[in-house]
């Protein structure tokens, strides 16, 4: 739609499966659909048979495109896709009663306490998060107490309002894994510091022994935000989120040293400067 520049606020989005009935889902349908159409999501196999013919004849019709944006072989698709990406940001936020050019005229710095998450393991208490988040969160309000600082439950915040948040934040410190996917919503000129993680299963492009980012193949492509990837180098930068595991990308939380992310901070904060 976008490439073509085709938009139509009676557009019909045709859902291949059935509908889930989850909380996720009816969030989406709540504030991203409507960016793009004033019809909610219909089920494709019932929205048909609801014509009683044996064909149905469109006007126009879209049949999908290329979506996964994290597979090896497919992220070479994303190169050059910046302005739909950053188009599609601006469609959500403005959607949703913001100005998606809005620039805040102070400093804030956000933290993610990533507390849930659907995928943590019964054995754990977390999953993929800031294994020392108190000693952050202390070492910040102590080292910058000039600048408001917020620590953040996403889920617990209503999205419209999470957008509100973070188009008044300048720097946002996060775990990787789908929260740090928020990135995108920050306003021009913020800076991210996102968390690797410490490699020991070669995937994705990436050598044992190696930091890699989880998301960088999709956050890369929103250049308005500056990211600082947070190396995790050894042992020393990580805590397994159970007993038992070996898997440092999908079972580990990352131990923040604060020496290395005053640097990071300080870096955000001259780039910022008038």
């Amino acid at each position: 739609m976008e490439r073509l520049h085709e938009f139509d606020p009676q557009l019909v989005i045709m859902h291949e499966a059935i509908i889930p009935e989850t909380s996720l889902f009816r969030l989406y349908q709540q504030y991203i659909v409507p960016a793009l159409t004033e019809i909610p999501i219909v089920e494709f196999d019932a929205y048909v048979r609801s014509f009683k013919t044996k064909y149905v004849c469109f006007e126009k019709v879209f049949a999908g495109g290329q979506l996964s944006i994290f597979k090896q072989m497919t992220i070479k698709e994303n190169h050059g896709r910046e302005a739909l990406f950053y188009n599609w940001r601006s469609k959500i936020i403005a959607k949703n009663g913001f100005d998606p050019g809005f620039t805040p005229l102070k400093h804030k710095i956000i933290v993610t306490n990533k507390s849930h998450s659907q995928w943590t393991n019964q054995a754990a208490s977390r999953h993929r998060a800031i294994a020392n988040l108190k000693e952050v969160v202390n070492f910040i309000r102590k080292n910058y107490p000039t600048i408001d600082m917020e620590v953040i439950e996403w889920q617990n915040i209503p999205f419209n309002k999470q957008i509100e948040k973070l188009l008044n934040t300048t720097i946002l410190i996060t775990p990787c894994g789908g929260v740090s996917m928020i990135v995108p919503m920050l306003p021009h000129g913020a800076h991210a510091i996102v968390m690797d993680y410490y490699v020991t299963q070669e995937q994705y492009g990436f050598k044992r022994g190696q930091s890699a980012s989880m998301e960088g193949a999709s956050l890369n492509h929103f250049p308005h935000v500056r990211k600082h990837y947070y190396q995790v180098c050894g042992s020393q930068d990580y805590e397994f989120d159970f007993p038992g595991v070996k898997d440092t990308r999908n079972d580990a939380s990352v131990i923040v040293n604060t020496t290395r992310l005053q640097l990071l901070i300080d870096t955000a904060l001259e780039d910022m400067q008038p």
